[in-house]
């Protein structure tokens, strides 16, 4: 194992290494929209104040997944883990932009937080896929490149993200499937 830390240690050190002010200028509003989720729940909330049935159906489902995910399997793997973020264990090295967490680095939790988002909402609102996958995409870079997470705990975070994703629309389909199945019963 010490040999994939390493190796992850290595390749944060590299993309943490490369910043350049144009660089800096498009991932600092990303990472820092995905604070403590913000971007998500403040579109939830405009999708429950002036959505209409769907969109309150589906931003629900959204903060309810993000919740569960977040409270229930990533802080246990943060207790489980428990690995100092970046900046903490190697202040010296690190150049770190952003807010200064005290909670561990594994896993991300901005990454599983917009691997959730772009699944769910890409499913809702297909012409919104490409812009969320780049999101997903720049959120996930930056968290190395500000020293927040390492490449495993960002990696880690989007395994989870895109595993609960894919997993409550499954659920979704398969409670839609049955109650049209009983829908269909009862007509007859």
């Amino acid at each position: 194992m010490h040999g994939v830390l390493g190796l992850d240690e290595q390749l944060l050190l590299w993309i943490n290494g490369h910043h350049n002010p144009v660089l800096d200028a498009i991932l600092l509003p990303v990472a820092y929209a995905g604070e403590v989720a913000a971007i998500w729940i403040l579109a939830c909330l405009a999708m429950l104040i002036f959505g209409k049935s769907r969109e309150r159906k589906t931003a629900l489902l959204l903060l309810i997944t993000m919740i569960l995910v977040d409270r229930l399997i990533a802080a246990n793997l943060g207790h489980l883990f428990d690995r100092p973020r970046p900046y903490v264990a190697l202040p010296d090295v690190i150049r770190q932009m952003g807010v200064r967490w005290t909670s561990g680095s594994f896993p991300s939790g901005h990454a599983h937080s917009v691997c959730i988002a772009a699944i769910i909402l890409g499913s809702r609102y297909r012409r919104l896929i490409w812009p969320l996958v780049a999101f997903a995409l720049l959120t996930l870079y930056s968290r190395p490149y500000f020293g927040m997470h390492y490449p495993l705990d960002t990696l880690a975070g989007a395994a989870l993200g895109t595993a609960a994703g894919f997993g409550v629309l499954g659920i979704e389909k398969l409670l839609a499937r049955r109650k049209g199945k009983a829908n269909a019963s009862q007509a007859r």
